[in-house]
């Protein structure tokens, strides 16, 4: 069964299959007017179900189609009588993907960075670990000082810092994934979020990306397509 939008951007059905493509070869439907499946929240043309194409192929739609009362019922159908169709729809699965494809890409960049950093972080952790106490020695007493305490500060830090940014960037990583795949929109606005943190990746790659993954998200109709 599919629903039907009219030129007063109500909706109208459910409509069988059968009725559809009956409309489309009377020129009262064509490949723009905007419907969408029983049980689907995301508006699409007819022109994006593969199950029309055939009938949509054979039809030449007028340039203003129109929708009128199913035959026999007296005017009295469900469906928008005499008005016609929007020629576009809000936005179709196409929009949508497109819209997340660059945020989304943004942000698997960012965790993959992100995981390299972690790596990095917890190998110099251990190097400094292993590093001979007396390779400083000669040295002038001040910079003697400076270097010990930095190489026990790293020693310290440095693996617990890239634990955390590698788990934070696995984070950005599957929000990217879930974007594309328009899964897990809580996951999704997740990863958009941990990727501006400073502490997570690079900031200069993930703050802007971020920012661009919450606007889009926060689209209402790019919400309504997540499953």
């Amino acid at each position: 069964m599919y629903y039907i939008q009219g030129a007063d951007q109500k909706e109208y059905g459910p409509v069988s299959a059968d009725q559809l493509r009956q409309w489309i070869s009377e020129n009262r439907l064509n490949r723009f007017s905007p419907a969408r499946a029983e049980g689907d929240t995301l508006w699409k043309t007819l022109g994006d179900f593969p199950e029309f194409a055939d009938i949509l192929g054979a039809s030449v739609p007028p340039m203003s189609a129109q929708v009128t009362s199913a035959p026999g019922t007296g005017g009295t159908s469900n469906t928008p009588s005499g008005s016609r169709m929007r020629p576009t729809p809000g936005v179709s699965e196409a929009i949508v993907e497109e819209k997340l494809r660059i945020p989304a890409f943004g942000l698997l960049a960012t965790g993959i960075l992100g995981i390299l950093r972690s790596m990095t972080e917890i190998v110099l952790g251990l190097f400094l670990g292993s590093w001979p106490k007396d390779m400083f020695r000669g040295l002038p007493p001040e910079m003697d000082r400076f270097l010990k305490g930095y190489m026990e500060s790293g020693q310290t830090w440095a693996t617990p810092m890239g634990v955390l940014t590698g788990v934070l960037s696995l984070v950005v990583l599957l929000g990217g994934i879930r974007m594309l795949q328009r899964r897990s929109y809580g996951l999704a606005m997740t990863g958009a979020i941990v990727s501006m943190l400073p502490c997570s990746c690079c900031c200069c790659l993930g703050l802007p990306f971020g920012i661009w993954a919450l606007v889009v998200l926060s689209n209402p109709e790019v919400k309504n397509s997540f499953r």
